[in-house]
């Protein structure tokens, strides 16, 4: 048995199996042909050289890269280098936007959805009693009452939790901005890398 690989359509054929081998296809040896399927199965991408012969190189780094047949090595052009550093760009800004969500939806762990909306509601009777003792606090007075906490603390309390809340928020988006700008003033792959890495870290602190 005999097996031979087609530059055409990059596929290896039998003499065992198939009738009519390909008139360009290339002999290949059994160690030949091994080789090349451990390669293969280990990521190696296999491919023509410019005599139709396989060989195994490293697979496409990314759809902006060329094969050198020359030197069997994948390049890239400027111009391409540059919309493709734009768009790894892009794609790291939506993971930070992400992981600015990640960290807001932390702090907000534990409380049910109906009373997260409920927040901004709650804070407004309460800033709104906290100037004028006569406002009407439809939302806190039904809670003080069925919780069997005076209104008045419990107006407290959401203030301050509400204030807690805008600090922890301002933090997340100030942090969130930074990165934002570092991002954008970007000029190497290698700094997009090291930048990613710190946004992956990304941790909530109040300091």
């Amino acid at each position: 048995m005999a097996t031979y690989f087609n530059p055409d359509d990059m596929a290896f054929y039998s003499s065992e199996l198939y009738s009519n081998i390909p008139s360009q296809a290339v002999p290949l040896s059994d160690e030949q042909y091994i080789t090349l399927l451990n390669g293969q199965s280990q990521g190696k991408q296999i491919i023509a050289d410019k005599t139709g012969k396989p060989v195994l190189i490293d697979p496409q780094p990314s759809a902006a890269h060329v094969l050198n047949l020359d030197t069997l090595t994948w390049e890239i052009s400027s111009e391409k280098q540059t919309a493709l550093f734009a768009q790894q760009k892009e794609s790291l800004l939506n993971k930070l936007a992400d992981k600015a969500d990640q960290l807001k939806n932390g702090l907000l762990a534990g409380y049910p959805q109906t009373e997260i909306e409920s927040f901004y509601r709650q804070e407004k009777e309460a800033l709104a009693w906290q100037a004028n003792h006569n406002t009407p606090t439809p939302m806190l007075s039904q809670i003080s009452r069925v919780r069997g906490v005076p209104l008045e603390m419990l107006i407290e309390k959401v203030i301050e939790k509400s204030a807690q809340f805008a600090v922890a928020i301002g933090i997340i988006i100030g942090q969130r901005q930074a990165f934002e700008d570092r991002l954008l003033a970007l000029k190497t792959p290698e700094e997009l890398t090291s930048l990613e890495q710190e946004i992956e870290q990304w941790q909530f602190q109040t300091n």
